[in-house]
């Protein structure tokens, strides 16, 4: 049968819980996690947090995914996108692991592009990623928007590592 990624929910605060327990399972999960500071009255920490709380990406045929909800607690559902599972491709999968090797931001300068445009990746580990200007403050934000899973995530990039794909009109 054929695998593909698929998007469980889960419990608020369960992720980890229920990734163990895929792991247990030896069904193939992916957590992307993303590291933050939290704020204590007495201390600071830095700490892992999902990148997209409450859900996680399982990748099997159909009898691994009914396997991976079954008896594991803290799953709740897999995410439906009109009226099917929710599937998430290798390549936007990709995308997510990409963007939590080079969290670095870079400066740009000099450019035509406006916020709005449709823009490519041309260079990087980002390389054929697509997204829209969102914000124009010295830097490129592009925002890319994962369809299925029906979020966003921005990366900064310097003007050599895009090309316009789609001009917004001036009207």
């Amino acid at each position: 049968m054929d695998k593909s990624w698929y998007v469980l929910q889960a419990k608020p605060k369960n992720e980890l819980k229920v990734y163990q327990q895929l792991l247990i399972k030896e069904i193939e999960v992916y957590l992307p996690l993303i590291d933050t500071i939290r704020y204590w009255s007495d201390r600071k920490k830095k700490i892992q947090v999902p990148m997209f709380p409450g859900y996680l990406f399982v990748y099997g045929d159909s009898e691994e995914r009914y396997r991976a909800i079954s008896n594991t607690y803290g799953a709740l559902k897999y995410i439906m996108y009109q009226k099917r599972h929710a599937v998430i491709s290798e390549e936007e999968i990709n995308y997510i692991k990409l963007s939590l090797q080079e969290p670095e931001r870079v400066k740009i300068e000099d450019t035509n592009l406006i916020e709005g445009d449709f823009v490519e990746i041309t260079h990087g580990i980002f390389k054929g990623l697509k997204g829209y200007i969102i914000q124009l403050r010295g830097n490129y934000k592009l925002m890319v928007s994962i369809v299925e899973l029906n979020t966003t995530f921005s990366v900064q990039l310097s003007n050599s590592e895009v090309k316009l794909v789609q001009k917004i009109s001036n009207t």
